[in-house]
Parts: structure tokens; sequence; C-alpha cells
């Protein structure tokens, strides 16, 4: 499995980059998704404009589409 992943960050305003990112381990109530395709939303043209203030190295873009890679011991359901 890779242990990298690409991932669009804030940089400064108006900036955001695709770049490389180590994959997060995942916990105990987590699950790992391979993201296939994502949406850009009012939150994250605010967050490039610098309308709303994040930390630099920010993975923008919160609506996601993907297929479940790894479920945390105590997630149930899937």
């Amino acid at each position: 499995m890779a242990t990298m992943m690409k991932a669009a960050v804030f940089v400064e305003k108006n900036r955001i980059e695709v770049v490389d990112k180590p994959i997060p381990d995942v916990g105990p109530n987590d699950a790992l998704v391979r993201i296939t395709t994502t949406t850009i939303c009012g939150t994250d043209v605010h967050i490039l404009k610098g309308e709303y203030p994040v930390a630099k190295g920010l993975t923008v873009g919160h609506e996601p589409v993907g297929v479940i890679e790894k479920l945390g011991s105590a997630v149930q359901g899937y």
C-alpha cells in the first residue's frame, strides 16, 4: 500500500497547491477513504480568498467521494 497521497493545500491567500502528504494512520474510530473525486464549495473559495482564516498547509476540499480502503477496529456497519 502507498505511504503518500496527493492533497490540495492552502499555501497563502490566492494560492492552493497540490502536494504530497503522508497517508494518515487509521485510528479505532476512523476510516481511510481513497478519494476518487471532490468538489470545490463556497468554503473553499473563502479560504482561497483569505476571507476564512486557516493554517497554512490545511488540506482543502471537504466534500469528497471515494472508496473505503480501511476501517478502524471500532467501526461497525460497513
